[in-house]
């Protein structure tokens, strides 16, 4: 199946998930994708929360209200997204490719046809839609924990204080940029890597290319439409 021909393929399919079947699948790709990697997302956003307000902060000179305020624009708006859509390329993206490729290999594709299964709505959907979902609340979680370890840095013992008033400061449409960008990222990574791993390849050998292909593809569909989503605050 090609890339433009999924996403109908996968909206005609949504009324499979009454299935407890495609629901347990869609449980597990959730596990793996969202809850295994919250961690590694969480320390990321401490991490990213304490470099930029040390730089804001301690060595610019900006203020302490001032800083957070530039930490949540550019986090909101740009690195929560960008950052957690690249740690879900490089960490599920390539297992859903070089798992659905080894299916392939191996004849349970086939083997699901002749038991009357659709393969697209028992394994792509779930992983698309578990994908999309952690993509959105991870984003969240990514800036939580980067705003979180910044208002510590610039108001110690104040910073649940600055933390309330920080909304203030913030537009609306800000704040849901960072979840609309994640759910789209989401999408897009689990997209291209089912699609890499259900074509063209019949050997085992060709496995560890869909992986890297998948992984290329994936963060070059991130990239481009960051673009377009920057190109789209413009006019918005």
């Amino acid at each position: 199946m090609k890339l433009p021909a999924l996403l109908p393929a996968l909206i005609v399919r949504l009324p499979q998930f009454r299935r407890w079947s495609v629901r347990r699948v869609l449980m597990r790709q959730l596990y793996f994708t969202g809850i295994e990697a919250m961690p590694l997302i969480l320390l990321m956003g401490i991490a990213v929360g304490a470099i930029v307000v040390s730089q804001l902060y301690y060595e610019i000179g900006q203020s302490g209200e001032g800083s957070l305020r530039l930490l949540a624009i550019v986090t909101l708006s740009e690195l929560a997204p960008l950052l957690t859509a690249i740690v879900l390329t490089a960490r599920s993206s390539s297992a859903i490719a070089s798992e659905l490729a080894m299916m392939r290999v191996n004849g349970e594709l086939a083997s699901l046809r002749l038991q009357g299964i659709d393969p697209i709505s028992y394994l792509i959907l779930p992983r698309v839609v578990a994908m999309t979902v952690a993509g959105g609340v991870l984003s969240c979680h990514f800036a939580a924990a980067a705003l979180v370890t910044g208002a510590v840095g610039v108001a110690n013992l104040n910073w649940i204080y600055e933390l309330q008033r920080l909304p203030d400061a913030l537009s609306i449409r800000l704040m849901i940029w960072c979840p609309i960008k994640g759910l789209v990222f989401g999408a897009g990574i689990a997209a291209i890597a089912c699609v890499r791993g259900l074509n063209g390849f019949d050997s085992s050998n060709d496995v560890p290319i869909a992986a890297s292909q998948a992984v290329v593809r994936a963060l070059s569909a991130v990239f481009a439409l960051d673009v377009v989503f920057i190109a789209l605050r413009q006019f918005l």
